[in-house]
């Protein structure tokens, strides 16, 4: 087995069910990282899947502070939200097609 760290590493974590009643211990489900979450909620705009990275982890994947990540992914999600008013300009722009 290959222990050796890789850089996306820093993107996977535990998914741990902690529950509050007496008896019962926290259940680790399995090792999931974030680009299996974009993927599994079809994230596909590249603004959005940038800011929920940094929103996911902030401040805990090197060297920025949690305000600084949380300001680049506010950035993002304001880009996104151009690149999506821009995508339907486009869309509202086609002609209709001819059926």
């Amino acid at each position: 087995m290959n222990d050796k760290k890789k850089s996306g590493d820093k993107y996977l974590w535990n998914i741990v069910l902690k529950h509050g009643t007496k008896g019962y211990k926290n259940v680790v489900y399995g090792k999931v990282d974030v680009y299996a979450v974009l993927e599994a909620f079809r994230v596909t705009c590249p603004a959005v899947a940038h800011a929920v990275k940094k929103m996911l982890c902030p401040g805990m994947r090197g060297d920025k502070d949690t305000v600084q990540d949380l300001k680049e992914a506010r950035d993002a999600i304001d880009r996104s939200v151009e690149m999506e008013a821009s995508h339907m300009d486009l869309v509202e722009a086609l002609p209709p097609v001819d059926s």
